[in-house]
């Protein structure tokens, strides 16, 4: 094969829209048709262009019907006749094919068309039988119209051209709508074998239908020879190979009998038509029936080949049985199963599988189910080959032949020991701990309630312990999880040493353990059995090499006094536990009612925040901070109100540390810095220029990766001055993770805010850190103003404060400043700033601008702009 036929068979050939391909065929096949011998008659003895019309519509819709039309149309008018007559010959073609596929598709399904003998059958009385009738019908009206034809020969016409499009059907549209011939996919033999095929139907035609024998030789029985050929495609070859031989037949007969030769030359031209249009019909309708059955047979066989192949490779037992229980056959999982060989199960009553474990009833409703039913299933005991008894889980099918009659059994045996293993693995990953081997959450929930629900019922008294270990988080981050999972078995194991046969342990998950004491006879029990837990680890554990001493927190909730369902349990022992760990861990407390208020507070305050956060509701009043040495107001802080209408005012220290635990600062933090812009914003359109305002920001906020962007998009969208805004930040929160913190200040520091240190003294602040910070301003926090000038230790630490932060170039700035002993002392020590209820308390945006309007805060010239400079 060369190079240039490899590249020629690997591109992919043109295609063709439907209608333009089945158009060109439906032209050429009425073109090749009309060269046909018509044997003195007006119509052609064989349409192949009607088979082309009826295949093109099932293929692919009534949509092609104009290009066969058209193509029908252009035949008539290169044949010479009249554009009215022409017309008249193109529609009955046209209507011929959308009638046959109407019928065919309401009929029958053309997915299988031709591939069962009843739809094989189908296509022949639809298509072949009564679609034409139409065409010839109209065909004939056209002609006696057109004045080609009289009234006495209407119905010979109408006949021949019924049988003509009837044979074009029957021998053309099998072949179009099954061609898939590729020889490329034939192998050698096979490809020898259609050679053979169609060099011997040439030869036998020749005979037959041509001069090949003397006249006296050709007669009708003669005209069967070929049926051999047509007998050998149909079960070597498919449909195309078949119809390609009944089409030469036709053809060939056609010629031959046109030219004087074979046994249809003989006797008037009407007759010899009639004859070769029977024969043809006969042959085709033979061959395509018989067709038709074969591909059904092949399909049937093919099914059940496959579905051998299941049974054969099912992992199920199978076995089949006669009527009489007599064993026929089986599967290989079934000897595989019994241990029984093929030669020594069949021919075997059925009950040589008996296993004595049923009694004759339960067989004898066995048999009764499935006569009645056809069918039976359920669990049976059944004896191996080696005597050994094993439950099964049998299904018994009947067969029933076409009278009604039972001829077979069929039971399929499934491993009931492998599910009941399966079923166990399932149940021990949904209800227990994989790590420790105890009851897990949901299983542990379920002995809960039954212990709650006995206790109550026999009035006994009982007790929830929730046990978790001190700091074990320690041990998962420095050695790792696989080391921390071994020490949750150990300490599952130190438990269950401490507890009774009665009581149950069981892991929640994590590092926790949950334990019910039940039966208990007097609460003081479980105080002993508390002090046994905290014994039972003074000793350290000994872990791949490592010595690790643990402590246990424990909460205890005791039934009925502090709940008398599993659900308030779990609470108060949860509850019971916090406190423990408070408490510094290695202790056990029990529930009292005080411990739940601080949760059932901080529920109230989360939920309440959360719509507070959506509503915007939360409130910024502003205190003015003060120059100490002029007097003059040189900035004011933000602080954030909060008035519910239920908890009435919650303090910020309150409600912002929920709001830290919860995720919520991040919006509440946002929306406060936004209102805190849009004032200063308006108080810069009021023409109160160069005060610095002051917002506190939490260290969980700066860690959130997009806070400075926000903050940037937020200084933009209010068009304030970037340095006339100043972010506080804590002592403390400073330095959680100092060189984070530095990074975070630079970035805020080059948009032009400044930064200041709020709560200065009350942190553990290094003063390597604190030189390489941004900072502008420290604030000496409020504990230290208190009490001075009168306590000398707390004048010693403003005064160093003061001092530190005049020597980094710092402003220092006072908080709650109270009364004027406290001021005087700060403006003698150089102090810079102050604010507190000294000279001001927190007021609304509106009162500082009347307050400075009214000149009740002393400003400097630049900071107010006069109302005739705004006018």
């Amino acid at each position: 094969m060369g190079p240039a036929l490899s590249k020629l068979r690997q591109t992919a050939p043109l295609a063709l829209p439907p209608w333009l391909s089945y158009g060109l065929l439906y032209f050429l096949c009425a073109r090749l048709s009309g060269q046909l011998p018509v044997l003195d008659t007006s119509v052609s003895p064989l349409w192949f262009a009607a088979g082309i019309a009826v295949a093109g519509m099932i293929k692919h819709g009534y949509g092609i019907w104009w290009a066969i039309l058209t193509a029908s149309l252009l035949d008539s008018l290169l044949s010479g006749l009249p554009w009215p007559a022409a017309l008249g010959m193109a529609l009955p073609g046209t209507a011929e094919a959308i009638i046959g596929c109407w019928l065919i598709t309401r009929f029958t399904h053309a997915d299988t068309l031709l591939t069962t003998t009843r739809s094989t059958v189908q296509f022949i009385l639809l298509c072949v039988l009564l679609a034409p009738v139409s065409g010839a019908l109209l065909g004939t009206m056209a002609l006696w119209a057109s004045g080609m034809i009289d009234e006495a020969s209407a119905l010979s016409n109408f006949l021949t051209w019924w049988s003509g499009d009837a044979a074009g059907v029957l021998l053309i549209a099998p072949l179009a709508l099954t061609w898939k011939l590729k020889l490329d996919a034939l192998s050698p033999l096979e490809y020898f074998e259609l050679l053979i095929l169609g060099f011997a139907t040439i030869v036998v035609f020749h005979y037959v239908f041509g001069s090949g024998l003397p006249d006296h030789l050709h007669n009708y029985p003669l005209t069967f020879v070929p049926l051999p050929l047509l007998v050998w495609a149909i079960f070597r070859f498919g449909h195309p190979v078949t119809m390609s031989a009944l089409i030469a037949l036709a053809v060939l007969s056609i010629l031959g009998t046109s030219e004087g030769f074979g046994a249809f030359s003989r006797g008037n031209v009407q007759e010899s038509l009639v004859l070769l249009q029977i024969y043809i019909g006969i042959m085709g309708i033979t061959t395509l029936i018989a067709k038709g059955a074969i591909e059904e047979r092949q399909y049937i066989q093919g099914q059940l080949a496959l579905a051998g192949q299941v049974i054969d490779n099912s992992p199920d037992a199978v076995i089949v049985t006669n009527a009489d229980g007599t064993i026929i056959s089986a599967n290989p999982a079934f000897y595989k199963h019994t241990g029984y060989s093929k030669e020594e199960i069949e021919g075997q009553p059925i009950g040589i599988m008996k296993s004595g474990h049923h009694d004759k009833h339960f067989y004898a409703n066995m048999l009764d189910q499935i006569k009645t039913l056809g069918a039976w299933q359920g669990e049976i005991w059944n004896r191996q080959k080696n005597g050994e008894v094993l439950p099964e889980w049998l299904s018994i099918s009947a067969m029933r032949s076409i009278d009604d009659l039972i001829t077979n059994y069929i039971g399929v045996y499934s491993d009931i020991a492998r599910q009941k293993q399966i079923q166990e693995r399932i149940h021990r990953l949904a209800y227990y701990d994989l790590l420790t081997g105890l009851p897990n959450r949901q299983l542990f929930h379920d002995r809960l309630e039954q212990a709650v629900n006995y206790a109550g019922r026999y009035d006994h008294h009982m007790a929830l312990l929730l046990m978790d270990l001190d700091r074990f988080k320690n041990i998962n981050d420095t050695l790792g999880h696989a080391v921390g999972d071994k020490v949750l078995g150990h300490v599952a194991e130190r438990l269950q040493g401490c507890l009774r046969s009665v009581d149950t342990l069981g892991r929640m998950g994590g590092d926790e353990f949950l334990i019910i004491l039940q039966e208990l006879k007097e609460d003081f029990d479980t105080v002993l059995v508390g002090e046994k837990i905290i014994r039972a680890f003074t000793d350290p554990l000994q872990i791949d090499g490592h010595e690790l001493f643990l402590t246990p927190s424990i909460g205890i909730a005791l039934y009925p006094r502090d709940g008398d369902n599993s659900s308030d349990l779990l609470k108060h022992a949860d509850a019971a536990m916090y406190r423990a760990k408070s408490l510094g861990g290695n202790n056990f407390q029990f529930f009292s009612t005080e411990m739940i208020e601080p949760f059932r507070w901080n529920l109230a305050v989360e939920n309440a925040l959360r719509h507070g956060a959506e509503q915007n509701s939360i409130q910024l009043f502003y205190q003015p901070q003060f120059d100490l040495q002029t007097g003059a107001i040189i900035g004011l802080e933000a602080l954030s109100r909060w008035e519910h209408p239920d908890l009435g005012v919650v303090p910020p220290e309150n409600f912002i540390k929920v709001a830290e635990n919860t995720g919520l600062i991040h919006k509440l933090g946002l929306q406060s810095l936004h209102n805190a812009c849009q004032q200063l914003e308006t108080w810069e359109q009021a023409g109160i220029k160069g005060l610095t305002l002051a917002v506190n920001v939490s260290s969980i906020q700066l860690k959130q990766r997009d806070f400075i962007d926000k903050v940037a998009q937020i200084i933009e969208s209010t068009r304030i001055e970037h340095n006339s805004l100043e972010l506080e930040i804590t002592e403390s929160s400073l330095m959680e993770n100092a060189e984070f913190m530095e990074m975070a200040l630079q970035e805020l520091s080059a948009l032009g805010l400044q930064i200041a240190v709020d709560d200065f003294g009350t942190g553990y602040s290094s003063l390597n850190y604190l030189k390489k910070f941004p900072i502008d301003r420290l604030k000496i926090d409020k504990s230290f103003i208190d009490d001075i000038p009168g306590s000398s230790n707390d004048a010693a630490i403003c005064c160093a404060i003061v001092a530190l932060g005049h020597s980094l170039n710092l402003r220092v700035l006072a908080e709650g400043v109270e009364n004027k002993q406290q001021m005087e002392f700060l403006r003698k020590e150089n102090c810079d700033e102050m604010q507190g209820y000294l000279l001001s308390k927190p007021v609304s945006g509106k009162e500082v601008i009347e307050m400075i309007r009214q000149e009740f805060w002393h400003t400097s010239p630049s900071n107010i702009t006069s109302s005739k400079q705004q006018e």
